[in-house]
């Protein structure tokens, strides 16, 4: 009897071993089951999250996406999440690309190629060379990627996610990018800060988040009074803009495009 208790709990032991033994961000069940519960949180079509190493065309990306209801998760992005709330924000945003219709507007950019990703030290992570592939550098200053975020943070909000892991994130991608990862970062804040300004107390338990938010700091330090009122009035603008889409007789020409959706949920 006692030798059939140990078996059975090392067996219990070893399961559960194997259970964590999937990073979340390889994790195709989790991505699945969080991507389908911000999709439905923000009343988006549904659809199935697959993994892939290598994005393909523009058109393609799209078709996926309002034809085969199917989502990209995208193995480097993935990468950069390492908890849940990581997770949901990678995915959050990848949602945003389509809902901001970064496909049809950045398919003007697409050309034949070649893209290398390294890191601060020169050393290459990952290449790619594909013809009509999007450049990853031109991409990530583009302003419909910046919506893209923001959209994310609304996403993130209306599902019950700590909006702040999209910060945390980008703070580990610093290292790889500071320049963008920078951008992203404070566009990321200061749309928060702005409509959400409540959940900036919670903060995220991250290494990766401090120093988010140490970039935070240091720009916020060196802005002017100038600087602050450009501020306010661009997140005006985006606001109004939202407002837009929420009263455009067009709006459900494309389900995926949830700005006004978003808009009105958070209302």
């Amino acid at each position: 009897m006692k030798k059939l208790i140990l078996t059975t709990l090392i067996l219990i032991i070893l399961a559960g071993q194997n259970v964590f033994a999937v990073p979340v961000n390889e994790d195709l069940y989790l991505i699945n089951q969080t991507g389908k519960s911000i999709l439905a949180a923000n009343h988006l079509p549904s659809a199935d999250f697959i993994i892939t190493k290598i994005p393909d065309t523009f058109d393609d990306y799209f078709i996926k996406a309002n034809v085969y209801k199917t989502v990209e998760m995208f193995t480097w992005e993935l990468s950069f999440a390492n908890d849940e709330g990581e997770l949901a924000a990678v995915i959050a945003h990848q949602i945003g690309k389509i809902s901001n219709n970064m496909p049809t507007v950045a398919r003007s950019q697409a050309k034949t190629n070649s893209i290398k990703f390294t890191d601060r030290k020169g050393k290459e992570i990952a290449s790619f060379e594909r013809k009509h592939i999007y450049s990853y550098e031109k991409l990530n200053k583009d302003k419909v990627d910046l919506a893209a975020d923001r959209t994310a943070v609304d996403f993130m909000i209306q599902s019950g996610y700590n909006p702040l892991a999209l910060m945390s994130v980008y703070g580990r991608y610093l290292d790889y990018d500071e320049d963008a990862a920078t951008e992203h970062i404070m566009n990321i804040y200061d749309y928060i800060n702005y409509n959400f300004p409540d959940k900036l107390k919670f903060g995220y338990p991250t290494a990766t988040y401090e120093k988010a938010l140490k970039t935070v700091n240091t720009k916020l330090a060196s802005r002017t009074q100038i600087d602050n009122q450009k501020v306010l009035q661009e997140q005006a603008k985006i606001k109004e803009k939202k407002l837009k889409q929420a009263n455009s007789t067009f709006k459900t020409f494309n389900p995926w495009n949830s700005s006004y959706t978003t808009l009105l949920l958070h209302k």
